[in-house]
Order: structure tokens, then sequence, then C-alpha cells
């Protein structure tokens, strides 16, 4: 499996160099979480600027919010809320500081930490340097994937329609 993913990626560079990579005076990458996906971009394409899919944060931040707030859909919104806006506009350090200081509150509370908790603080640290947000827009850059995964499922509604699978004798 890996072997395939590091052939994925050189198929990805090539492509990406023969529409033009190297004439581009800036690059992003927008991707989800994926550790390999992240780990092809620093292998195939440091100069690029990552940005995590602002999506997949806020879906990351709702996530903890269930967590913290299992028994209430009202506490989770009123826990993420206050944080959504200030993540995509500038207050990731805000962001990020209120998210170090979980553990410590449920401490003071005697309350568990749940372990998705710290799953999803380590996902924000190790996306740290790819959630600025204001200042990808501000560049005219991207924050989000939408565009992209939109393009996607048109194409392939276009040649297998979702759902359905070519077999071997049916690519013919």
């Amino acid at each position: 499996m890996w072997a395939s993913r590091w052939s994925l990626a050189g198929r990805v560079q090539a492509e990406s160099r023969r529409r033009g990579l190297g004439q581009a005076p800036r690059v992003y990458v927008v991707a989800g979480g994926g550790v390999w996906i992240w780990n092809m971009v620093t292998d195939r394409f440091a100069a690029a600027t990552g940005v995590l899919d602002f999506y997949h944060a806020s879906q990351h931040l709702w996530t903890l919010a269930y967590a913290l707030h299992p028994d209430t859909e009202a506490g989770a919104k009123a826990w993420v809320e206050p944080l959504l806006h200030p993540l995509r506009h500038g207050g990731e350090a805000g962001v990020l500081q209120t998210l170090q200081n979980l553990p410590g509150g449920c401490a003071r509370r005697e309350q568990p930490l749940p372990p998705t908790v710290v799953t999803e603080i380590n996902y924000f640290e190790n996306h740290r340097a790819h959630i600025h947000y204001a200042a990808r827009a501000a560049e005219g850059g991207p924050v989000g994937s939408g565009a992209r995964e939109s393009l996607c499922g048109q194409l392939q509604g276009r040649f297998k329609r979702g759902g359905q699978f070519w077999t071997e004798p049916g690519r013919r």
C-alpha cells in the first residue's frame, strides 16, 4: 500500500508539472487531514503553501464539541460556534489556545477527558501551519477544497455515475 501511495505521488507531481506547476508564482495545496497527503506534500511539493481544508477543520471542531457535550446539541453548538468564526478570520491562535486548555479545564471540573479530545487537539497541533485562513484569503489563495470536490463529483457522474463500478469485462 505504501509503495502505491508514493507511485501516486510521483504521478501527481509529474501531472502537476505537465500542467504548468513550475511557472506558477505561488502554489497552494488544500487538503484534508490525511497524514499520507501531507507526507506527499512535504516530499513532492515542499515549496507549496499547505492549507487544511476549512470544512474539514470545522468538522473536527464539531467532533470535539460533541465529545465535550454528548448529551445536548445546544451545548455542542454553544461551544463550537464561537470558535468557527475566529478560526476562519485570523483568530487561529486563540482557537488553538482554547483547545490546549481543554485537559486542564476538565481536570478542574473533575470530569474525565474524553479520548476524542486528545485526538482532536493533536489534529489541530499537527496542522498548526495549515490553518492560517485569513492570511491565505488575503493572498487571494484558497481556504477550502469545495470547488475541486464538486468538479470530481461532476466527473464521476459523467464517467461512471456515483455508486457504480466498472468490471474488467465492462471496461471494453
